[in-house]
């Protein structure tokens, strides 16, 4: 089973904006990253396709509190969500709920339960609240906590050595041990990540829930079966796609991550634009809500490479020409 542990990143200090220098509340993009730096680490930038050119062009939001409310409204749209689907909904009986109500309930809920894990994965990265560590940290523990009891310093540890050793084998968690087939590697993630501890507590719970009066079997639907579809739909589109090899044997270092082209709309209700992903290991300190930012500053990057190889193309096609003239 995975092991949980401390993490090698816990909160030293709560540093507020008036330690980075806003009169007005707020902390210029450069001190945000600054403090960002002192307490998480940067990507490997040494290797070829990090785009270190581009690594200015994004700029962290200049106050915490769209993050922070983004994070409260995610738990507690979860909370009525979870309340309505496992006190009000009757999937059995003499007068069972309409099926809307039960099949809107579930997806909402699955996409929901998504979102408090993508709530906690910025919450690891400092990004609900850059300025207040221990807010960030505990808003991240109650969405990890809603979502399926993990152990959130055990995540965070995990996770960090997934950016420290993105794609190698061994050494980075979350890639395969040598079968990148789908199922293979979905088992051995979710193996890495679970403890028995988690299932105890699982289990408790729906017991306490049962005894508070929720019906088991809307419970049991409503209440467990979409975390675990969220678990895999996370896996699928933010680990299994971004860091697929071509050959079992190579490195995925970070800078090999794919990266979705997906629509705006269609990553945010895929998986909160986490299929993102080349611009999240290249931007870590970017929340959920600003990769489509981020993807839009490598899409025009890469629109001014092209135009200026089309332009040398176009010289040199010339000056051959003109060679051709003369001679």
């Amino acid at each position: 089973m995975g092991r949980g542990g401390q993490s090698q990143l816990q909160p030293q200090q709560t540093i507020t904006t008036q330690q980075t220098g806003g009169s007005d509340g707020k902390a210029a993009p450069a001190d945000v990253i600054n403090l960002w730096k002192a307490q998480y680490p940067l990507p490997d930038e040494d290797l070829a396709g990090s785009c270190n050119e581009v690594k200015q062009l994004y700029k962290p939001p200049r106050n915490d509190v769209k993050g922070v409310s983004i994070a409260v409204g995610m738990i507690t749209a979860w909370c009525l969500l979870f309340y309505h689907g496992c006190w009000q909904i009757k999937l059995t009986g003499s007068n069972p709920s309409w099926w809307i109500d039960i099949i809107g309930t579930f997806l909402l809920l699955e996409f929901v339960n998504t979102g408090l894990f993508i709530t906690t994965h910025d919450a690891m990265h400092g990004t609900i609240c850059y300025r207040n560590r221990k807010l960030n940290d505990w808003l991240g523990r109650i969405a990890i906590t809603l979502y399926a009891w993990f152990d959130y310093d055990m995540l965070h540890k995990k996770h960090w050595e997934h950016h420290g050793y993105t794609g190698q084998p061994g050494k980075d968690p979350d890639f395969h041990r040598g079968n990148p087939a789908l199922p293979v590697w979905y088992a051995r993630f979710m193996w890495e990540y679970t403890t028995p501890l988690q299932f105890a507590k699982i289990i408790l719970v729906s017991q306490v829930l049962q005894a508070a009066g929720s019906p088991s079997k809307p419970c049991g639907f409503l209440g467990l079966r979409p975390p675990g579809e969220a678990a895999f739909m996370l896996f699928y589109y933010g680990t299994y796609l971004p860091h697929l090899p071509p050959d079992a044997k190579e490195v995925m270092v970070w800078q090999k991550s794919h990266s979705s082209d997906a629509p705006r709309w269609l990553s945010f209700l895929k998986c909160y634009h986490f299929d993102y992903h080349w611009e999240h290991h290249r931007w870590p300190y970017a929340p959920w809500w600003e990769l489509p930012q981020a993807k839009e500053i490598m899409r025009r990057q890469r629109s001014q490479q092209h135009q200026v190889q089309q332009k040398r193309i176009k010289k040199e096609s010339c000056q051959q020409l003109a060679r051709a003239g003369a001679e």
